[in-house]
């Protein structure tokens, strides 16, 4: 649809450009399906709504991390609560409990807990999702090709991701992109809010499977060296290498990756709040030091039980 919508568009500019603009028009069948392209284009980049029914773009939104600025993070703070949360890990995980959480209860669940953090926060609830399918073959090379494994469709309601046998990753990256997907639901489409709603929604929630979520989503976004449970070592390796294999059989998807990267359309940490391991520590932090600011908001609200 977005390719459709853009040739429509470039064919319309070009006739305006060469003259041949009145020819076009006069064409009225050709000329009613060339409109129809940009207009279809409008009504995508306005369909991720502020609240249900809206067409606002959420583009146009203050981010996150500029309305619920907290005060600066000092590294040795930050440390402290990644210490905490590796501590909690490491003694509180069990690879059973881990494993019955399912991709259908997260969606629901964090579909809920992301109602709950909106209304804290104040801000509207946004539209519910509660259906998810897998990313068809074109979604699939496309989103492997610049990085975008997940997506949510702003027409039907749905989030979309792709098939385990695509992409290998682990558990807890699928259940993780579930919650972030269904934050793009809400209305917020910059990457860095949903990262923010969807840490807020499971370290804020009462059932500790989320919680235990939130702390390996806050620790494997932080860049530092830190240790882990051994079934999440082992499951992160066995994804690496069962990728490393599917991606040797995926020739398009490294075609029209190099393409993507040539012309700098691949994503980046960046844009979701990641840290590299070099990167100098920045107290003001979009993703952890709001994170800081807004979690006290959330304090006494949850227990650690296993």
């Amino acid at each position: 649809m977005i390719w459709i919508g853009l040739a429509c568009g470039l064919i319309l500019l070009i006739g305006l450009i060469t003259g041949s603009w009145r020819h076009v028009r006069r064409q009225r069948k050709v000329f009613t399906v060339l409109v129809s392209g940009p207009i279809l284009l409008t009504f995508m980049g306005m369909g991720q709504g502020a609240f249900p029914y809206s067409l606002a773009p959420t583009a146009w939104r203050t981010p996150l991390a500029e309305t619920f600025a907290g005060p600066p993070l000092p590294y040795a703070d930050f440390l402290k609560e990644l210490h905490r949360r590796e501590n909690r890990l490491l003694v509180s995980f069990s690879p059973d409990y881990y494993q019955s959480l399912g991709e259908e209860e997260i969606l629901a669940g964090c579909d809920r807990a992301l109602d709950g953090v909106l209304d804290s926060l104040h801000l509207l609830p946004g539209r519910p999702v509660g259906k998810m399918k897998p990313m068809g073959p074109l979604t699939t090379v496309l989103g492997l090709s610049y990085g975008g494994p997940a997506f949510h469709d702003p027409f039907f309601g749905e989030m979309a991701m792709i098939r385990q046998e695509d992409h290998p990753a682990p558990r807890y990256w699928r259940l993780i992109g579930i919650c972030h997907e269904a934050a793009h639901a809400k209305g917020f489409t910059r990457e860095m809010d949903a990262e923010i709603l969807t840490q807020l929604a499971l370290s804020g929630s009462p059932d500790p499977r989320y919680r235990m979520l939130g702390d390996i989503m806050f620790l494997r976004k932080s860049g530092e060296r830190l240790h882990y449970p051994e079934f999440l070592r082992a499951e992160i390796r066995a994804s690496r290498d069962s990728l490393e294999r599917v991606e040797k059989r995926q020739s398009v998807v490294r075609a029209v990756r190099k393409i993507a990267t040539r012309l700098g359309l691949q994503n980046s940490g960046t844009k979701y709040g990641s840290r590299e391991g070099s990167e100098n520590w920045n107290p003001d932090h979009p993703f952890y030091a709001t994170i800081a600011g807004l979690l006290s908001r959330f304090a006494g609200k949850t227990d650690d039980g296993p």
